[in-house]
């Protein structure tokens, strides 16, 4: 009996049981890093619509500009007299031929807020001042410099851009001129620049002084398109 019971067993064939993977459903959570990689494209996306806005409405066209050729403005001395050579064109008068530049020291104070390329006053190095008489007596709390951006430029670059400079002030022509403050224009910022002056520095001027220490690296000149100044008239 057991060994025909054994027999009947052993001829059962019986496949042995293969348990399936139980399904769960997943929802699909992004993870950490495309989190920040989305935020980061947005960031981007919201500079770049930043920067879009500034070039089309310069935050400084929304203040009063003292420093304006057309409202009354002057420039008085500069230096270097050298021009860049590539400003320079030639005239005839009469059978006399002479350079003169193609674009003059004026086009600093005549307020433009889109810069083309060569609409500037370049001067031979690194290092030059330009004065100014304002159009009115003001109590100075800003002051803008202004150059044409990289996206213009024929090169990519803008090394003839002012790095470091410095701006002076004085009530009286005789008056010695009285630093307002140094500062650093950004070359990967946008063309117009606005500065504050440090609190100390504010009091009632009628002509200011623009002192460019360096440029961007460019060996032969520096370009100054646009210079600015704001604040209130004395009272």
């Amino acid at each position: 009996m057991t060994a025909g019971f054994a027999f009947l067993i052993s001829d059962l064939h019986v496949d042995p049981l293969v348990s399936s993977p139980t399904t769960i459903p997943t929802v699909s959570v992004p993870e950490c890093e495309d989190k920040e990689t989305h935020l980061k494209e947005l960031q981007e996306e919201v500079l770049r619509l930043k920067n879009k806005m500034e070039y089309l409405l310069p935050s400084a066209d929304l203040l009063p500009n003292f420093a304006l050729k057309s409202q009354g403005a002057k420039v008085l001395k500069w230096m270097p007299y050298k021009r860049c050579l590539g400003q320079m064109q030639e005239s005839k008068w009469f059978w006399f031929l002479f350079q003169r530049p193609a674009v003059n020291q004026d086009v600093v104070i005549q307020g433009h807020s889109h810069m083309l390329p060569g609409q500037c006053w370049a001067f031979a190095g690194s290092q030059g001042y330009i004065s100014i008489a304002l159009s009115h007596r003001v109590t100075i709390s800003h002051v803008t410099l202004g150059h044409m951006p990289k996206i213009l430029s024929p090169t990519g670059s803008i090394r003839s851009a002012p790095k470091e400079f410095s701006v002076y002030g004085k009530k009286d022509s005789k008056d010695e001129w009285t630093i307002l403050g140094t500062f650093l224009y950004d070359e990967d910022g946008n063309q117009l620049q606005t500065f504050k002056l440090p609190s100390h520095r504010t009091g009632v001027f009628s002509f200011v002084k623009v002192q460019i220490n360096s440029n961007w690296g460019h060996p032969e000149y520096t370009c100054l398109y646009n210079f600015r100044v704001h604040g209130k008239m004395e009272q």
